[in-house]
């Protein structure tokens, strides 16, 4: 060995120590990023661990949301079948004379009245009148529509009567906004009833 520094490390008693320190340094430089990509990958395991718990959560709850959507879904068909809009107008008109018809009274006027919408919210009241009272619930992608239908018929007091409770068994989305009862002018012991009937629906609204 001509190099005195060589010959000067080889003689030295901590040549060891120097060359194992010299040898962890370059172990620990090439270990390092494999110990980081372990905890990389520990991290990512755990994260899709707790995802596959979620998931299996989820499908394990699936049934009962799957049984609780049908649920709203055959409500909400209930609801509609009972409302009033122009595609089953013609055919509540129809029933609603043969109701009259049927109860023994005679009709003396039927109006059916134009539309009135308005924006439906949430916890709304189908009653009221004005949507301003409700403007700060939230809002909902579907309207309000009320119909205004004015009946008058003349008929002695039991048809009357009849004739209420056919309209009270009646599955329509409906409410007696005003009834007034009064001697019929056709003499005897008729009586003339008259009464507004507010039918409602509810229509989504075009985006």
């Amino acid at each position: 060995m001509s190099n005195p520094a060589i010959r000067k490390f080889c003689e030295s008693r901590f040549r060891w120590l120097i060359v194992a320190t010299a040898t962890g340094v370059i172990a620990l430089a090439g270990v390092l990023p494999l110990v980081d990509e372990y905890c990389d990958n520990n991290r990512s395991r755990s994260g899709l661990t707790e995802e596959l718990v979620r998931a299996r959560e989820t499908a394990a709850a699936l049934p009962q949301y799957e049984k609780r959507a049908a649920a709203i879904r055959q409500e909400l068909e209930s609801l509609e079948a009972r409302t009033v809009d122009d595609s089953t107008l013609a055919s509540f008109r129809s029933r609603l004379v043969d109701i009259v018809h049927e109860s023994g009274c005679q009709i003396r006027q039927i109006d059916v009245g134009s539309p009135v919408r308005r924006a439906w919210t949430q916890g709304d009241d189908p009653l009221r009148e004005s949507a301003e009272a409700s403007s700060q619930n939230g809002a909902t992608p579907f309207s309000l529509e009320r119909r205004s239908v004015l009946l008058s018929v003349d008929g002695a007091m039991p048809a009357i009567h009849d004739l209420l409770g056919r309209l009270e068994q009646e599955h329509t989305l409906s409410h007696p906004h005003r009834v007034q009862m009064q001697a019929s002018t056709t003499g005897g012991e008729n009586v003339m009833l008259e009464l507004e009937l507010w039918l409602f629906a509810l229509a989504r609204t075009p985006s």
